[in-house]
C-alpha cells in the first residue's frame, strides 16, 4: 500500500500545480480529487477535470508502492498548514490515508485509485518549444478577448498558428480581438495551427514564471501536451475551423492618433468613476485636432477629461464599452500607440506606434452607439 515521507516544500510543488486541474464542482468525487501514486522513490500526482490535467512528480522516500485518491482542495489546506517539517503518508486496504507531521496527525477518506479517469495519450508526434516567460506573456496578452459564452464555441478558445518560427495568438469574441505575433519565438520543423480552450491555456499560463526556462509543447489529434520544469499539463483541442481574423482588421482607416498608452488608461480609467457596471453607458472619445477628450455622463453625473495626442487626419466622436477599451490598453506594452479609425460606427485598431521587427501586437474594439 501506499507509504511515503516527504518534505512539506517538495509536497506543495507537485500539489499546487496538480491542484490548478482539479473540478470544483463535479457529481464524481475522483474529479475533485488529487491522484496520488508512488513507484519506488518518485511519487506523481496527478488532477484532472476531463477538460484539462496536471501530472507532476518528484523524488520522495519511497516506503511502500501504491495509488489512492484524495480530495484535492482538503490535501492542498493539510500541507499548506503544517509547519516547515517532514510529512509521512500511509494509506491501509480501505484507502485511509494517515498524514503525519510535526506535533499533527490526520486521517483522511480517500478513494481507490481506480475511480481517476483514465488520461489521454500524453505525447504527440508534432512538436515544437518556445521560450516559458514569452509564451506567459503572449497568452497574458491575448485572453481578456477570448468569448466567456458558448453561443461560438469555436470563439471559447486561443488560435495559435505557426509558420516557420512564428507564432502567432489569437483571440476574439464579438465585440474585440487581440492578436499577438512573435517572429524567432518557436523552434520547430513544421508549420501548424490549433485552438486550445481559453479557460485552459490561461490556467497553464498561472504555472508559467518569467523565466529562460523551455516549454517543450506536443500535439495528438485531440490534445495538447505542455512540459515545463516537472509539470506535464495536457488539455482536449477544440475542433473546427477558427475564423478569418485577417478579414476583420479594418484596412481603409484615415485617421491616426499617437497616444501615451499609460496616460489614455489613466483618463479612461478617471471617466469609468462614474459608470454602473450594471447599467454600461459608453464613454465619448473625441479626437478634436491635438486633444483627446475622454467623457461621460450617467445618472451619478458627468466627466470630461482630456489628453494629448498627435492626430493625423479628420476629428472623429465615437463611443466605447470602457471595460473593453481598458483591457485592450492595458495589455498594450508599448509606451506609445497608435489607435487607427475611420468612422464611429467601425472598429478602433490599436497597434504599437514603434514597430519593431519580428515582434507586434493588434489590438481591435467595436464601438457603442452614442446616445445623441
Amino acid at each position: 500500500m501506499l507509504r511515503f515521507t516527504s518534505d512539506r516544500k517538495t509536497l506543495l510543488g507537485v500539489v499546487m500545480p496538480a491542484l490548478s486541474a482539479a473540478s470544483n464542482r463535479s457529481t464524481l468525487p475522483a474529479l475533485e480529487g488529487l491522484l496520488f501514486e508512488i513507484k519506488g522513490n518518485t511519487l506523481t500526482v496527478c488532477g484532472y477535470d476531463q477538460e484539462k490535467g496536471v501530472k507532476t512528480e518528484a523524488e520522495v522516500i519511497g516506503e511502500g508502492d501504491g495509488a489512492v485518491i484524495l480530495n484535492a482542495q482538503k490535501i492542498a489546506a493539510i500541507i499548506r498548514n503544517f509547519p516547515d517539517c517532514d510529512i509521512s503518508f500511509e494509506a491501509n486496504e480501505k484507502n485511509i490515508v494517515r498524514i503525519n507531521g510535526a506535533m499533527s496527525e490526520f486521517s483522511v477518506h480517500g478513494l481507490a485509485s481506480e475511480a481517476f479517469p483514465n488520461l489521454p495519450e500524453l505525447s504527440g508526434e508534432k512538436t515544437f518549444r518556445i521560450n516559458a516567460g514569452l509564451l506567459k506573456e503572449m497568452i497574458g496578452s491575448t485572453y481578456f478577448a477570448v468569448a466567456q459564452t458558448d453561443a461560438r464555441p469555436i470563439l471559447t478558445g486561443e488560435f495559435f498558428k505557426i509558420e516557420g518560427n512564428t507564432l502567432t495568438v489569437v483571440a476574439l469574441d464579438n465585440y474585440r480581438m487581440a492578436l499577438r505575433e512573435e517572429g524567432t519565438a518557436v523552434a520547430c520543423t513544421e508549420d501548424m495551427s490549433f485552438i486550445v480552450p481559453g479557460k485552459s491555456i490561461y490556467e497553464f499560463s498561472k504555472l508559467l514564471t518569467d523565466s529562460e526556462e523551455t516549454v517543450v509543447v506536443e500535439l495528438t489529434a485531440k490534445h495538447i501536451i505542455m512540459k515545463v520544469g516537472g509539470i506535464i499539463f495536457f488539455s482536449r483541442l477544440i475542433e473546427g475551423e477558427f475564423m478569418d481574423y485577417r478579414k476583420v482588421i479594418p484596412t481603409q482607416n484615415k485617421i491616426f492618433a499617437k497616444i501615451d498608452t499609460a496616460a489614455f488608461i489613466d483618463s479612461v480609467e478617471r471617466a469609468s468613476l462614474l459608470i454602473d457596471d450594471k447599467l454600461i453607458t459608453p464613454i465619448k472619445c473625441t479626437f478634436a485636432g491635438d486633444v483627446l477628450n475622454i467623457s461621460c455622463s450617467t445618472q451619478y453625473g458627468k466627466v470630461n477629461d482630456n489628453i494629448r495626442v498627435s492626430k493625423e487626419g479628420e476629428d472623429i466622436e465615437i463611443g466605447f464599452n470602457n471595460r473593453y477599451l481598458l483591457d485592450a490598453l492595458r495589455a498594450c506594452k508599448e509606451e506609445l500607440i497608435t489607435a487607427s479609425l475611420s468612422s464611429s460606427i467601425m472598429a478602433m485598431v490599436i497597434t504599437p506606434a514603434v514597430k519593431k521587427e519580428g515582434s507586434s501586437f493588434t489590438y481591435l474594439v467595436l464601438p457603442m452607439r452614442l446616445n445623441k
